[in-house]
């Protein structure tokens, strides 16, 4: 009596299963059109990109000029360089 009690819940479960198999089969051929639709108009759309780059090159100018003030020798170390060679030459 036990083996048949559940070999019936099983066949019961496997029944339930495959019902909801084919509901879920049923469901997704009846999308399936939609996907492949809106799929295709997403392939032929054309994508348009904008960056703004204006802060960017602020940043790089910024930097550019800071460079070029750190390279370029102070006008005090010349005023100096030139006192010393005064007072070597004296």
């Amino acid at each position: 009596m036990r083996k048949n009690l559940s070999q019936q819940k099983l066949l019961e479960i496997l029944t339930s299963e495959i019902e909801t198999l084919k509901q879920t089969t049923e469901n997704i051929n009846e999308i399936a059109p939609e996907i492949a639709r809106q799929l295709q108009i997403l392939k032929t759309t054309k994508v348009k990109i904008g960056v703004d780059t204006n802060k960017l090159e602020q940043l790089l100018e910024d930097h550019k000029r800071k460079l070029e003030k750190s390279v370029v020798i102070p006008r005090w170390f010349w005023i100096l360089f030139g006192a010393v060679i005064i007072l070597l030459i004296m």
